[in-house]
């Protein structure tokens, strides 16, 4: 089969199964609890992991935005920007101590960033797990691209040798923590090699560490790595997840970049602005983060994290790996089949997790993706985590 071919028929599997393209039946959420074919389960598919999408604070900023700019603003930014985008994009510089622009998504701002800042003369490093928005951008240049295995530093280093002969830049592309698996980027490391290779830019997309991690939430990326790496290094994230609103953050090393990338990104010039319901909602978020509030959230999610990697590694569960991320992986088997059968027993004792397979995931290393966020108990941990181990043993999901 072609990898389109491939793609839809482990889509149409999982779709057969009663696992994906599913609908939220609820009429009002709390964060916890979702509500699927008539079933009321623990959401444990989430990105918010720090829970500020049910912040009171969050939804007053938006709801008085609405009223003071209605719904939207619909005027490319290359012609007129919403009036708090300003504010908004001064507040985010503020967070991450660098220059940053907002985009509607983490995916356009990895559409805008790596088509305008490779150039010609340029080459691309891609881990093999980067998300699959940076590789579509990086498509998207004239640029070489070369992959190299996930985190591996000593062919990376080579490759990066190889390539300074040649070219002007070389840029590696990675994720500071990996959607699917949920293991984080060796980013002490990439910045000691970006210091000593002066060829070498890093490239991080970043989204699923703001908030939940990192100083006033500013994420992996940038909590580690040093002034001098940083001077090279673009990092993009989200403001979609455990930022509790909508949008991507793009951030720079100069002024200079990000205007580049401002002026110059198609996403940027062609495609639709961030709300103001949405804008007011990131300057509420950021003030939050700023103001160390959310350090206690931090704390609440790490503490979720840690329980469920004991008690996981106490019932034997085949875990991909023990991060201390809000992203556990539990790898099932080899096949689809055996992984939409364990989702969907989990959904009928009462757990929303999701089926991770191909494209998402190389098609040998399926298995089941569940998320922490601070409105799950103890209680919804453990019983997830004796769920799991029972239909494991029961049967479902074998196949390795």
């Amino acid at each position: 089969m072609s990898p389109a071919q491939d793609a839809m028929y482990h889509f149409s599997v999982a779709e057969t199964h009663g696992v994906v393209h599913l609908a939220a039946e609820d009429q009002r959420l709390d964060g916890r609890i979702v509500t699927v074919g008539g079933r009321e389960m623990v959401n444990f598919s989430s990105c918010g992991y720090t829970g500020l999408e049910m912040h009171q604070g969050l939804k007053d900023a938006v709801a008085e935005a609405v009223q003071r700019y209605g719904t939207q603003f619909s005027t490319t930014r290359a012609f007129l920007s919403a009036p708090q985008y300003a504010e908004a994009e001064a507040a985010l510089t503020t967070l991450f101590g660098r220059p940053a622009a907002i985009s509607a998504s983490t995916t356009m701002g990895n559409l805008s960033a790596i088509p305008t800042l490779v150039g010609p003369g340029d080459a691309m490093i891609l881990d093999a797990q980067v998300h699959r928005s940076v590789r579509m951008a990086a498509r998207l240049t004239e640029a070489p691209i070369r992959t190299v295995p996930h985190n591996s530093l000593e062919v990376l280093e080579r490759r990066v040798r190889e390539l300074s002969a040649e070219y002007d830049r070389v840029w590696f592309m990675a994720d500071g923590l990996y959607s699917m698996f949920g293991d984080f980027s060796p980013v002490g490391e990439l910045g000691d090699l970006a210091e000593r290779y002066e060829k070498l830019w890093l490239y991080f997309d970043d989204a699923h560490s703001i908030s939940w991690t990192g100083r006033n939430g500013r994420g992996h990326v940038l909590d580690r790595l040093s002034p001098a790496a940083l001077e090279k290094t673009v990092v993009v994230g989200s403001l979609n997840k455990a930022f509790g609103i909508a949008g991507g953050v793009m951030t720079f090393p100069t002024d200079e970049l990000r205007h580049q990338v401002f002026s110059l990104g198609l996403p940027m010039i062609f495609s639709g602005p961030v709300p103001p319901p949405m804008l007011a909602g990131i300057v509420a978020s950021a003030r939050l983060h700023l103001s160390g509030e959310v350090a206690e959230r931090q704390q609440r999610v790490v503490d979720r994290i840690r329980f469920f990697n004991r008690e996981a590694v106490g019932y034997g569960l085949p875990l991909l790996n023990e991060s201390e991320s809000p992203i556990r992986y539990v790898v099932t088997g080899r096949d689809i089949e055996s992984t939409a059968t364990l989702v969907r027993r989990l959904q009928e004792s009462g757990y929303f997790v999701n089926a991770a397979s191909y494209p998402a995931v190389p098609a040998k290393r399926s298995g089941l993706r569940a998320t922490i966020t601070v409105h799950q108990t103890q209680d919804d941990i453990l019983g997830l985590v004796q769920a799991i181990a029972k239909w494991l043993a029961g049967g479902a999901g074998q196949g390795r």
